[in-house]
């Protein structure tokens, strides 16, 4: 897992109403940017995700979108398994706040990526009844990835 090179960050928050699924970035990352122009020597890369599962998976360095994605849900497992998100030359992570939400984004690089993927979801505490103490706090990164020619 390699540093990015080429993309620039961009953060937008969505929610997805199902288990409280939030995100960050647009799913197609470099391909939404202004002026950004596919060539010969991008990498593609995805980050897929399982609803009933919690499953993780990523893909990095394909040819086009199509084979990152195709790649990521393969590998996720689940029969409800679908990208959150797409990169370019570029990292993206998945962090899961205490309460099992998940959030995610896309940056220029790695420690970009996963700091979007926690500020997205803020504090939060697991939901009762917790055996553990009912603080609010940061998400944690469960997986993060980058193309090899990402910074």
């Amino acid at each position: 897992m390699s540093l990015l090179r080429k993309a620039g960050m961009g953060l937008a928050i969505t929610s997805m109403a199902a288990m409280g699924i939030m995100a960050a970035g647009p799913a197609n990352a470099a391909e939404d940017q202004p002026g950004f122009t596919a060539t010969s020597g991008d990498l593609y890369g995805a980050l897929a995700l399982s609803r009933s599962t919690g499953n993780v998976a990523y893909a990095v360095n394909y040819g086009s979108w199509g084979g990152a994605d195709s790649a990521a849900v393969s590998k996720c497992g689940g029969g409800d398994c679908e990208v959150v998100v797409h990169f370019a030359n570029a990292c993206g992570a998945v962090a899961q706040g205490a309460d099992t939400r998940f959030g995610w984004a896309w940056a220029a690089t790695k420690v970009d990526a996963e700091k979007g993927a926690i500020d997205v979801l803020g504090n939060s505490a697991p939901t009762f009844p917790d055996v553990g103490s009912a603080s609010p706090r940061s998400a944690k990164v469960i997986l993060s990835a980058c193309t090899d020619n990402a910074r």
